[in-house]
């Protein structure tokens, strides 16, 4: 068994109660999520699982033998390895939900997840934000660009006016982009498998259609079902550029622009989602509207972006009445 569980995330077996190799099981629990990040993710989790089994419980030499004390073990290490409490609870909820598939085909009896205690989802590393004039500073940087320039402009734009994942800007085809009765529309597959259907601001609309029109200036053909954002060009493979482009790419284009903005705190792609969010709160928008803009199954989620509120100028303690009376 240890020799299985010590394969690559990429090469992870799913094992049978008699543990062997079943690549039909494999093939229906992954491929039951249609998002290919979300089955890398649960293939990384599931096998560090079986990792920790190998190397801590080397009793364990089948699905039937796995109990809650593993499961309270593998938790409590995650923990003392600083994982943030989302990571931990993520990680537990992908083997969960292998587990359960496992209950389902009848390998096994019971889920060994089921009542496991999980950590409050604190945040530990709150996702850094940009202010509204740092915003405005970092698109009037880009006004100027022209040519290959462009697809940096794009999607700068496009993460800072839309809040949407970096994920959901790679997947974006030009079948995505599209006007209905007067107004520019993205429609994009958001976490877990949701359909959204997003109002776009005018100037990323003429973002977005600049850097198109300097593909069909390349000679492009631009089909439908094309990504918008595509590599300018590929090293290893000169001809091979139609194609999403790489997550890395979009981590330099944001960082690097930043950077020459001025901005030096840690910001990531998701920083353009977290502004999004606070930019709105603070300038009135109502929280259950932004809420359902950017994907959130939760209130409590969009609520855990808004930074800009927490204000020491704005503390209740300034309103209160009887402190404001005046002495008789």
């Amino acid at each position: 068994m240890n020799q299985i569980l010590k394969k690559s995330p990429t090469e992870l077996s799913i094992l049978t109660t008699k543990s062997s190799f079943n690549s039909e099981l494999e093939y229906e629990f992954f491929h039951n999520f249609q998002s290919p990040h979300t089955r890398k993710s649960y293939r990384i989790d599931i096998n560090q699982f079986f990792e920790f089994l190998g190397d801590h419980f080397k009793q364990v030499s089948g699905y039937c033998d796995i109990k809650r004390v593993h499961i309270v073990a593998f938790r409590n290490w995650l923990t003392d390895s600083n994982n943030a409490p989302k990571t931990v609870n993520r990680k537990l909820a992908a083997n969960s939900s292998f587990f359960d598939f496992l209950v389902e085909k009848n390998i096994l009896t019971f889920n060994p997840c089921t009542s496991i205690k999980r950590p409050r989802q604190d945040v530990l590393s709150p996702t850094n934000d940009l202010s509204d004039d740092q915003i405005a500073h970092l698109f009037s940087l880009l006004e100027d660009l022209k040519g290959p320039g462009l697809l940096h402009r794009a999607v700068i734009y496009t993460l800072f006016t839309t809040g949407i994942r970096k994920a959901e800007l790679i997947n974006l085809r030009l079948k995505n982009f599209k006007v209905q009765d007067g107004f520019n529309l993205i429609e994009i597959r958001a976490k877990g498998g949701k359909q959204l259907t997003k109002v776009i601001h005018p100037k990323c609309a003429q973002v977005i259609n600049d850097y198109l029109d300097y593909l069909k200036s390349t000679g492009d053909e631009l089909h439908l079902e094309d990504w918008i954002f595509r590599p300018s060009r590929n090293p290893i493979e000169p001809q091979h550029i139609i194609k999403p482009l790489n997550p890395k790419s979009v981590d330099y284009i944001v960082k690097s622009w930043c950077k020459k903005a001025g901005i030096h705190q840690k910001i990531s792609p998701h920083s353009a989602r977290a502004s999004y969010i606070g930019s709105a709160l603070e300038n009135g928008i109502d929280l259950y509207k932004i809420s359902k803009d950017v994907g959130h199954a939760s209130v409590k989620t969009t609520e855990e972006y808004n930074k800009r509120r927490q204000k020491l100028s704005e503390s209740p303690v300034f309103g209160l009445g009887f402190l404001k009376k005046s002495k008789k």
